[in-house]
């Protein structure tokens, strides 16, 4: 990974969480909120303008501090934290899925910005089989956001907040680091499969 790929990620994606959980540690949530949404979206902006194309990892960051602070304003709730990564999950599983209408859907901006284009060989960004295969991730990440967010309100609804707690830890990181695992490893064998049939059959037999 390069430094300009890990500059966009903590920049883009840690910062502002960093800046909204501050917040919430100091009392002033709302406060934590906003901040954190105007450096998300200002990150953005200022992405675009200096690259001329969206920056995935600021979008991340931005949409993700931009529901949080949603929540707040709307709800006034000292117990939003219990609903917060609901309301989260499910507004990523939609700019996921949002995204594949896009030319470059989210996941792959992501890809491209972490590793280069040119980390992707010229015959696979030149078949048909490149773009299908964000589309397949987009609708993979976009589920299993949507399917965290379901579980979490299955657990927070039938159990105690302890329990609810535990889920979400469960639910959070190592569910992310394997999608993030998935996304190294099936790109390679969905390409290879397509392009290279007749070598896999033969290498096979």
């Amino acid at each position: 990974m390069s430094g300009t790929a890990l500059q966009r990620i903590l920049l883009g994606a840690v910062v502002p969480v960093l800046i909204y959980y501050a917040g919430r540690e100091v009392g002033v949530p709302l406060v934590g909120a906003a901040l954190a949404a105007i450096w998300g979206v200002g990150v953005s902006v200022w992405c675009f303008f200096r690259d001329r194309e969206v920056d995935g990892f600021s979008a991340i960051g931005a949409a993700y501090c931009l529901a949080e602070l949603a929540g707040l304003a709307v709800t006034r709730n000292p117990d939003w934290y219990l609903l917060s990564p609901i309301v989260s999950n499910a507004a990523m599983g939609c700019v996921f899925l949002a995204s594949m209408a896009c030319r470059r859907p989210l996941i792959q901006l992501l890809a491209e910005q972490s590793a280069g284009k040119d980390a992707f060989p010229a015959t696979v960004r030149k078949s048909g089989y490149y773009r299908s295969l964000w589309l397949r991730l987009s609708v993979l990440w976009g589920g299993a956001y949507f399917l965290r967010a379901f579980g979490l309100w299955i657990v927070l609804k039938g159990w105690s907040t302890e329990v609810y707690l535990a889920t979400r830890v469960v639910l959070d990181w190592p569910v992310v680091a394997a999608l993030i695992a998935l996304s190294f490893w099936y790109p390679k064998i969905y390409w290879r499969q397509r392009l290279h049939p007749v070598k896999d059959r033969i290498d096979g037999e």
